[in-house]
């Protein structure tokens, strides 16, 4: 160490400085009392009351890691440390060494804190799993402190043993140090090992990012899934069971519309404060840049003048300001996006809760799947500026304050322009978050539409309305993209600024009003520096040299940020406070209020909240005692109860009185449209309108409804539903619903995959599936609707006797029944019947003996031959599961760990080359504009040093010119972006996932998770719409703003040309290394949010099942589980990114020392650029930054196109080749059909599912096809309606074959009513006659035929929303057999019309086929066969061949016949 000549004397020393006098040390020292009394004295104090306040909290936490040697290591250097300032003290007061004024005070206090912190060190490493953060901060600045006081003291007289004792101790204090740092992962005890690595981490690890590396290694090495993902931390699980956010939700005032937002402000305020402290630490580093700027350029201009010892000064500020900025921007970006996240957890967990909660009857399917998604991504994109609202204002404030330093007066002039633009600005900034309100609105719309149809595909291909569909969805699609135009017009003035601001990486601004801030920013300096040279040269007071410019222009560019958030922040606070408020919205809609009376509720008044018809004055519903209803012989007591689905609307059940006896099996019996499936949802307290009074002694019941509830998953799953597995129990259930056979067909037996909404099995299928699992619950009480109807006679028979027989298991377990049906042949399985009318009120009750002198109405139903209606079976062919490999990107290791320049190359191919290139151009010019102002600037002030004030119009005029040619080119290229190329990719990327979703084969359709397909409908073109526009505008942007700073930056010095190379290969590596891990956990983010989507879809579809069967709780923590697995990727994404910030800003901060410690110790280091060097050092960071992000995110983006164009290549169409002839308009005229020698069979299938079939059916014949299951009925169907290829032999229609002609035009001719009713998002014309084709008189006049005209009159009539949720199972079915009266043609094809209709239904619906489809071919597949006995001939096939063909009446004659035989095996023989 080299000492100065001069020391200073303990005088000098004594001062506080902070530096000391010029005549010792050259003056580059700070004095000792300065050094005691700030850096020493100071933090001692802040860390002893932190020291305090974690005593406190620790001493009631339990032990999580056990004593080691790191340990007592730790307590013997601490006692060591203390020690050795003893000596200090007793050295100095002993040896009368020359003290300050704080000398004794601070080593005093230095022994008692490191007493304290000894305490505290003992506890953190006992109780805590991560290293004590509090001995890490401190110690880590204490050491830096410290460096100052080691060489003040060396530099002192008479100190050489004082300084020698203080370095030893200062050498303890860096072994403790590196002590308190390590961490002790390998020491914790078994409770805690599994914690994530996070958690376990110390604050250098986490300030730092350390513990992300282990993702990007796994990353780079191997293929990422969410398994292999490291775990979250006890913080972000705990927001997915906010338990206290609900409390303090369901306590707060909703009566604001602003209740949910304050309600969780209110709960994570400490992590919203915990970004405070590094914000504003970012924003003292940022500033003092400018300073730095000026000193450099100062000193550079006169370098003789001036010492070494600034020129190492200024290295070393320039190394703190840019390890400062580095450390905080990180920090307080972590902090944000872990908020986020948090938030996040929370919001879905409080949206699945209200729906398990709401209402049935408001149910809509995509609004919890649009406020899952959409919402809460638009809260993320807009949550950072909460930190930048409250800096934006200190920010201004401090940049205003320094222009005015440097500029003086000349400073109001950008001033007035920067406020006139705010006042133009805010207005516009708040009708750009409110824009967009009606575009969610109508992606809601739009997703509703979808999931609707989604659910139905089959039946909508079948009946040819894959066309209509498909071009309904497309129009929701095109009123979408006209919706966000608004907003997309606000996005113009938003890129624009965005751009120029070199925007924060972190900050995802979708929407400002940001031409007039871009105006601002960028023609602020143009008035500045006019006013500050108009007033130089008036006043002779000098010329602008380059130190104050770009010190000037650093701080117009600081100024830039808060000025845009000034404006940024009331949209981005519009966009949430719009989000929360239709989330809150959800949340407050109406609940299922349970108005029945159990034995754990009191009393539920009738008129509360709504859900009732009473008047106030009404009575409420009546008390029944705990006690009385346990002890009750009856399980449901119902007085005086009336039901609606609406309030205005009248009642469906009418003055209900009557008992459920316990123990016993009652049957409620009535008409198609009588209430028996509404009257079974009041017993489960699921009607929203009620009236009377409902007593019931069970709050749970195994419930199967009318249309059962599958979900996605195997048979088995599906069966023991939340029950624990017991095979035994199982095996009987099994056998008793007759699901064994079923099980030996099966491909993969019970671990079948029942596929969406249980659409790989049968009609009849589901429906067993759905009451095993009521059977396997083991629920004293069952709620059945109609299980029984839709299966063959023995299985029905087999069912009757093994579940509902007096041996049945239904007796055997005591259980309570109750029973919907339209079978009179059930009836004699009742204990008791209950007979409703078609005005919705009992006719009559009691046991079934009683029944028999019932009146003529019950009499007349019960004694007509037994209807025997079915659900039809599904056939699905068997290639569903490499379907459903085909359907994920067929090579995902590859796409994940790497870009593909064809999905670049397909995206603009999309969006047209001429346009993009004319973006490009637009951009080119934008970025020319942005970046040569400084160099203009640089030549201005070197011409300024010559010539001072000369030639100011010319210098000023280019300088404004170029203002305004950067936003002439970004006007041009945001309305390109905006108006052209969004609206057009948004349109065609849409375009193409729904064609190839309407043109894919129906086993795929049918056999593919509804989630999936809805999230490539939601979640894929939401990153299209809204992500992707935003991260390639900025990338491309950002990405020739890099190449042009990095020449600006790199020419400011010869000598650091060297170095680009070494910072090329540095870039390289970092995107090589970030961005193999970044994708695929992009893509993990979008593939883990799907489970969640089908978890919502399956709830709503399922909601009154779960709530019967009270799994509720159950179904939350599933949900639980879905959202923490996508919490996972979601929240190291924004953990890799904060990683990327950190590196590149290092990165950066190398770069800016590199070039201040050339510039300033060697002589001619810089040249005459140096200015617009350090000035482009100030933006080079977020400039790199921003453009690996926001490139990131493009590839997100880009992994959603990839998704659906790996989709569109992969899922084959069915449509082949040649299928282009066309047909007369009339065709088929005749109706003549027929089968040529055909063989047909599905592609992974070992044999053929139709076998030569030869078959002609004359034009308005009436033929039935027959035949057990798996017999081929389906698939010969499925040839007819070109759903299946033909391996040989040839279809014709009217003598046309149906394999020239377009398939949707085929099924378009065809009238098919399909196996299941169906329909579509829409009003009731929409979806009677979907084709236009009927008047508004026909339309009524038949749906007057099948009696249903009343009920759509009553309820908006054609123009009313069709809400197929208030129709029952008949009525459904008789909707859809109007809709095949209202289509023309000549041939209808039918799949068991009759199903699960009473008999009077029945003959209504026999009429109307007869009177409507008079002389038409009709082809009926036939479950029942008693039903197709007066069919002109009948089809038997047996394993994929007709077997036998003739007369049904003649066949049963025969002995022989195989028909005959089939109909007896099937119990219909008569008795």
């Amino acid at each position: 160490m080299s000492f100065p000549s001069v020391p200073c004397s303990i005088a000098v020393e004594d001062a506080f400085g902070p530096a000391v006098a010029d005549s010792c040390v050259d003056g580059f020292d700070f004095t000792l009392l300065f050094e005691e009394g700030i850096l020493t004295i100071l933090p001692l104090g802040i860390a002893i009351g932190w020291a305090v306040l974690r005593l406190l909290v620790l001493r009631n936490e339990a032990a999580k890691v056990r004593s080691s040697w790191l340990l007592a290591l730790k307590m013997l250097l601490l006692a060591t440390y203390v020690i050795l300032q003893v000596a200090l003290l007793a050295l100095w007061v002993a040896r009368g060494i020359p003290t300050t004024r704080l000398t004794v005070a601070c080593i005093a206090l230095t022994i008692a804190g490191y007493s304290i912190l000894s305490a505290v060190s003992f506890l953190e490493h006992i109780r805590s799993v991560r290293p004590s953060s509090l001995l890490s901060v401190f110690l880590g600045v204490s050491i830096l402190l410290d460096l100052a006081r080691v060489r003040t003291l060396f530099f002192l007289p008479e100190s050489r043993t004082v300084a020698a004792v203080f370095l030893a101790s200062f050498c303890v204090k860096v072994l403790v140090f590196s002590l308190e740092v390590t961490e002790k992962r390998h020491l914790l005890l078994p409770g805690w090992q599994d914690e994530s690595p996070e958690a376990t981490s110390g604050v250098i690890n986490r300030a730092l990012f350390i513990w992300v590396n282990d993702v990007f290694i796994r990353g780079f090495k191997t293929l990422l899934t969410v398994n292999t993902l490291t775990p979250l931390d006890a913080e972000i699980l705990s927001a997915s069971r906010p338990a206290t956010l609900i409390e303090r939700w369901e306590k707060s005032k909703k009566s604001s519309e602003h209740a949910l937002l304050w309600t969780f402000l209110m709960h994570y305020k400490w992590s919203i404060l915990a970004g405070v402290l590094p914000r504003l630490a970012y924003a003292g580093f940022s500033f003092s840049q400018p300073f730095l700027v000026q000193r450099v350029l100062d000193y550079t201009a006169e370098p003789e003048l001036n010492s070494n010892n600034i020129a190492y000064g200024l290295v070393g500020a320039y190394f703190l300001v840019c390890i400062g900025i580095s450390l905080a921007y990180a920090v307080y970006q972590h902090k944000t996006y872990r908020l986020l996240t948090l938030f996040r957890g929370s919001l879905v967990t409080l949206i699945f809760g209200k729906t398990l909660r709401i209402d049935s009857s408001v149910i809509a399917d995509a609004e919890a799947i649009t406020l899952m998604s959409a919402d809460i991504d638009r809260i993320g994109s807009s949550m950072p500026i909460i930190h930048e609202m409250y800096a934006s204002f200190i920010e201004a404030a401090l940049a205003l304050w320094l222009l005015y330093r440097l500029l003086g007066v000349a400073v109001v002039a950008p001033i007035v322009w920067i406020i006139v633009c705010l006042v133009l600005g805010l207005p516009l900034a708040k009708a750009a978050g409110n824009a967009q309100t009606p575009w969610l609105e109508a992606i809601e719309d739009r997703l509703e539409a979808t999931a609707k149809a989604l659910g139905a595909m089959k039946a909508i291909k079948m009946t040819g309305l894959a066309d209509i569909v498909s071009s309904k969805i497309a129009n929701l699609r095109l009123s979408e993209i006209r919706a966000s135009r608004r907003h997309r017009i606000f996005n113009i003035f938003v890129f624009i600024a965005c751009k120029y601001r070199r925007k924060k990486p972190g900050l995802n601004n979708r929407a400002n009003v940001e031409i007039l801030d871009f105006a601002s920013s960028a023609l602020a300096p143009v008035w500045g520096y006019t006013a500050y040279i108009l007033l130089a040269k008036t006043n002779n007071s000098g010329t602008l040299t380059e130190g104050v410019a770009f010190a000037s222009l650093s701080l117009f560019e600081l100024l830039n940020q808060p000025m845009t958030y000034a404006i940024d922040g009331f949209e981005h606070i519009q966009t949430v406070i719009n989000s929360f408020r239709r989330i809150q919205k959800y949340l407050m809609s109406k609940e299922r209020e349970d108005y029945r009376t159990t034995p754990m509720s009191k009393k539920l008044p009738s008129d509360s909240s709504g859900s009732t018809l009473q008047e106030s004055h009404e009575k409420p519903l009546k008390e029944f005692p705990s006690s009385d209803m346990a002890s009750s012989k009856f399980t449901v007591m119902v007085k005086e109860a009336s039901a609606s689905y609406a309030q205005e609307d009248d009642p469906v059940l009418k003055n209900l009185n009557f008992d459920v006896p316990r123990g016993q099996t009652t049957m409620i019996f009535g008409p198609v449209g009588s209430g028996k499936s509404t009257l079974i949802k009041l017993l489960l307290g699921e009607m929203p309108y009620t009236k009377g009074s409902v007593s019931t002694t069970f709050l749970r019941a195994a419930y199967c409804p009318q249309t059962p509830w599958t979900t996605w998953g195997t048979v088995q799953s599906n069966i023991i539903g939340m029950s624990s597995f017991e095979r035994s129990w199982y095996d009987t259930v099994v056998r008793a619903c007759a699901l064994s056979a079923d099980f030996e067909e099966l491909s993969d037996g019970d671990q079948t995959s029942t596929g969406t909404r249980g659409s790989r099995l049968s009609g009849g299928q589901q429906m067993r599936v759905s009451f095993a699992r009521a059977l396997y619950s083991r629920n004293p009480v069952m709620i059945l609707d109609d299980v029984l109807t839709g299966l063959d006679r023995s299985t029905e028979r087999h069912i009757l006797d093994a579940v509902f027989g007096p041996d049945g298991l239904l007796k055997a377990s005591n259980s309570t029944v109750r029973l919907a049906t339209n079978s009179a042949n059930h009836l004699n399985f009742a204990d008791y019947v209950i007979f409703i009318d078609e005005e919705g009120q009992i006719a009559r009750q009691g046991t079934r003996e009683s029944m028999s002198d019932a009146n003529e109405d019950v009499q007349k139903l019960a004694d007509q031959p037994p209807t025997t209606t079915s659900r039809p079976e599904l056939e699905i062919p068997e290639d569903v599961l490499h379907e459903l490999e085909m359907l994920e990107d067929p090579n995902p290791g590859v796409h994940r760990h790497a870009g593909d320049m064809k999905i670049y190359a397909y995206y603009a191919k999309i969006a047209g080359w001429w346009t993009i290139s004319l973006y490009l151009f637009a951009c080119a010019a934008f970025v020319f504009g942005v970046t040569f102002p400084s160099v203009w600037l640089q030549w201005w002030t070197n011409a300024n040093a010559d010539h001072p004030n000369e030639r100011i119009g010319y210098w000023l005029g280019v300088y404004g010119a170029l203002a305004a040619v950067t936003i002439l080119g970004c006007t041009v290229a945001d309305c390109v972006f905006n108006l052209i190329v969004l609206p057009k990719t948004s349109r065609k990327f849409h375009e193409r996932l729904l064609t190839t979703t309407m043109r894919a084969s129906t086993s795929f359709l049918t056999s593919t998770d509804a989630g999936t397909t809805v999230n490539r409908f939601s979640q894929d073109l939401e990153l299209i719409d809204n992500d992707l526009p935003m991260s390639i505008d900025q990338t491309v942007f950002q990405f020739l703003s890099a190449i042009v700073s990095a020449v600006l930056v790199f020419i400011g010095s010869g000598y650091i040309a060297a170095a680009i190379p070494f910072c090329i290969l540095a870039l390289v590596l970092i995107q090589f290394y970030y961005l193999r891990t970044s994708r695929q956990l992009r893509l993990l983010d979008i593939e883990a949010k799907a489970p969640l989507f089908s978890q919502f879809l399956e709830t709503l579809n399922g909601i009154s099942c779960i709530r019967a069967y009270g799994w509720t709780e159950n179904y939350m923590e599933r949900n639980t589980k879905a959202l923490n697995t996508s919490q996972k990727p979601y929240y190291l994404l924004w953990c890799i990114q904060r990683w990327l910030t950190l590196v590149l800003d290092l990165f950066n901060a190398g770069v800016a020392i590199l070039l201040v410690s050339i510039a300033t110790n060697i002589r001619n280091g810089s040249t005459g650029f140096l200015g617009v060097a350090l000035f482009n050092i100030v933006t080079f960071s977020s400039t790199l930054q921003t453009l690996v992000t926001q490139w990131t995110q493009v590839e997100t983006g880009l992994g959603a196109i990839n998704r659906i164009r790996s989709y569109v290549i992969n899922v084959k169409d069915e449509n082949l080749p040649g299928e282009t002839g066309s047909v007369p308009e009339d065709w088929p005229a005749h109706g003549a059909v027929s089968f040529k020698d055909v063989s047909a069979s599905y592609e992974s299938s070992l044999e053929p599912a139709l076998k030569e079939i030869s078959l002609f059916i004359e034009a308005g014949e009436k033929v039935a096809i027959c035949g057990r299951t798996g017999s081929g009925k389906s698939s010969l169907i499925s040839a007819l309606l070109r759903m299946l290829d033909i391996d040989s032999g040839n279809i014709y229609v009217d003598g046309i074959d149906v394999s020239t002609i377009p398939r949707q035009e085929v099924r378009n001719r065809l009238n098919t009513l399909p196996q299941q009713p169906f329909f579509l998002h829409g009003s009731v014309r929409e979806n009677i006659d979907p084709l236009e084709a009927a008047s508004d008189e026909r339309i009524m006049e038949v749906l007057r035929a099948v009696g249903m005209w009343e009920f759509f009159e009553s309820r908006g009539g054609l123009e009313g929303d069709m809400d197929d949720d208030k129709l029952s199972h008949g009525q459904r079915q008789l909707f859809c057999l109007a809709r095949a009266v209202i289509k023309p043609g000549r041939i209808l094809i039918m799949d068991e019309a009759t199903s699960s209709v009473d008999s009077e239904t029945d003959e209504l619906m026999q009429r109307v086929l007869r009177d409507e489809f008079k002389g038409r071919t009709v082809i009926a597949i036939a479950h029942k066969l008693h039903t197709v006995l007066d069919f002109v001939r009948v089809v038997l096939l047996d394993k994929g061949r007709a077997v036998e063909t003739g007369n049904p009446q003649e066949l049963l004659a025969t002995p022989t016949s195989a028909f005959r035989t089939l109909y007896e095996s099937l119990g219909n023989k008569a008795e």
